[in-house]
C-alpha cells in the first residue's frame, strides 16, 4: 500500500473509535478474509476488501454522528440553532488560532480562553481517578461527619474546632485583592485593615477627579488607585504628622516620641491612609492605662475612624479599667457612652493652662472611666 492511503485509513480509524456511536464490528471483514479452510487466504486483494466495508462503516458512522449532534442542538436568545463543539472541533480552532500571527482582540482572547480551559477540563475528567471514600483521611472524616457524633475522635474534633473559629479570610487570599490587583506590603505593627470605609475627604476628591473628566475629556486622566484604611501602633515615620495632627486637634508643641518606649503595640494605634495619617489613639501605658490623646484629622471625622481606634486601643488591654478627660462640650462623650465610660467627676479649668483663651472649647472636663473589673 503507498503511505498516502495508509495515513488516510489510520485518521480515519482514529475518527471512528474517538466517536459516541456504538462499536462497531469488522467481523464481516475478517470473514471475507477467510478461506473455505477457515486458514487465512491470500491477502493481495485484502485491500479491496478493506476499502469496501470501511466505507459501509463510514457511511453509518456519519449517519449516526449526525443524528447525536442534532440531538444537541438548542437554541440561544436569539432564537438561532446551536448546538456545544465536539472536542475535535475545538482543537482545530485552537490549533488554527495559535498558528495565526495576527493580534487577537480582547472577545476574542477571551473565547480562546474559554476553549482551552474547557478542554483542559475535560482532560482532567478522563484522567480523574476513583476517589476511595473508606480510605479518607482524617481531616475528611471530621468534616463530613456531624460535629456531635459519637465516633468522632478527638483529633478530628479539635480539628474542626479550628477551622469553625475561623471568621475572616486574609487579604491576600481574598477575591478583593485579585479585584485591585495589588497586595499590601508587609506594614510593621499592623493591627487591622478596613476597605469598606470612605470618608468625606474621599468623596469629595472623587467628584472631583469625575467633574474633571467630564470638563476636560481630551485630556490623560491619571488612574487614581483605591487604598485601604490600615490601623497601626506608632512608628518613628508617623512622629511628624502625629504632632502636626495633635497641634491642630488641641495645643501645640505635644510630643509623643516617648510613647515608642511604652509598649506602642497596646498602647497606640495610628490610621493611615496611604502615607498620610488620618487618626491617632495614645495611652500613656499599659500599667496606668489612661487616654492622653484621640483625635481625627479634618476630612476624615464621622467615619468610624475614631471609633475603631479606640475598639482596638481597648482590646488591647483587657481586664484593666480605662480612664481618660474630655471636654465638657466636646462630642466625643458620645463616643465614649458607647463604649461604657461613665462620668466621674466634674472639673472645673481643667483645660485652661492647654487651650488659649479665645478657644471655643470648654476649658471644663470630665472625667470619666471604663469599668471592667
Amino acid at each position: 500500500m503507498d503511505n498516502s492511503r495508509r495515513s488516510k485509513r489510520r485518521k480515519t480509524s482514529l475518527t471512528v473509535s474517538e466517536s459516541s456511536c456504538p462499536p462497531i464490528s469488522f467481523e464481516p471483514l475478517y470473514e471475507q478474509l477467510l478461506d473455505e479452510s477457515g486458514e487465512p487466504e491470500d491477502l493481495s486483494n485484502a485491500e479491496n476488501c478493506y476499502d469496501n466495508h470501511v466505507d459501509e462503516v463510514l457511511s453509518e458512522y456519519l449517519q449516526d454522528r449526525a443524528s447525536l449532534l442534532s440531538q444537541r442542538i438548542e437554541q440561544d436568545d436569539l432564537g438561532t440553532p446551536v448546538r456545544p463543539l465536539t472536542r475535535a472541533e475545538v482543537t482545530a480552532i485552537i490549533d488554527l488560532v495559535s498558528q495565526d500571527n495576527h493580534a487577537l482582540t480582547v472577545p476574542e482572547g477571551i473565547a480562546l480562553r474559554k476553549l482551552k480551559l474547557g478542554r483542559e477540563q475535560e482532560r482532567r475528567k478522563v484522567n480523574r481517578q476513583p476517589i476511595d471514600i473508606n480510605a479518607s483521611s482524617g481531616l475528611v472524616d471530621g468534616l463530613v461527619r456531624n460535629q456531635t457524633s459519637p465516633t468522632l475522635t478527638v483529633q478530628n474534633a479539635q480539628v474542626l474546632d479550628a477551622l469553625l473559629s475561623i471568621r475572616s479570610t486574609p487579604y491576600e487570599n481574598t477575591f478583593l485583592s485579585r479585584l485591585h490587583s495589588v497586595r499590601p506590603d508587609r506594614i510593621p505593627g499592623l493591627i487591622a485593615v478596613d476597605w469598606e470605609l470612605e470618608s468625606p475627604w474621599m468623596k469629595l476628591m472623587n467628584d472631583i477627579h469625575e467633574h474633571y473628566k467630564l470638563r476636560c475629556p481630551d485630556r490623560d486622566h491619571p488612574q487614581e488607585s483605591r487604598a485601604a484604611i490600615a490601623y497601626t501602633s506608632l512608628q518613628s515615620c508617623h512622629l511628624d504628622q502625629v504632632h502636626e495632627l495633635l497641634a491642630r486637634s488641641f495645643w501645640s508643641d505635644i510630643d509623643v516620641s516617648d510613647s515608642l518606649d511604652y509598649s506602642p503595640g497596646k498602647c497606640t494605634v495610628i490610621a493611615s491612609y496611604k502615607k498620610l495619617v488620618v487618626g491617632v489613639a495614645i495611652m500613656s501605658s499599659p500599667r496606668e492605662t489612661y487616654i492622653t490623646y484621640l483625635a481625627v484629622r479634618s476630612g476624615w471625622d464621622n467615619s468610624q475612624i475614631a471609633k475603631s481606634m479606640l475598639y482596638h486601643l481597648i482590646s488591647s488591654n483587657p481586664g484593666r479599667d480605662i480612664i481618660l478627660h474630655v471636654s465638657a462640650n466636646n462630642p466625643a462623650m458620645l463616643l465614649y457612652n458607647q463604649f461604657g465610660f461613665k462620668a466621674e467627676e466634674f472639673i472645673v479649668g481643667f483645660y485652661e493652662r492647654y487651650l488659649d483663651s479665645e478657644s471655643r472649647t470648654s476649658k471644663n472636663a470630665f472625667r470619666l472611666r471604663l469599668r471592667r473589673g
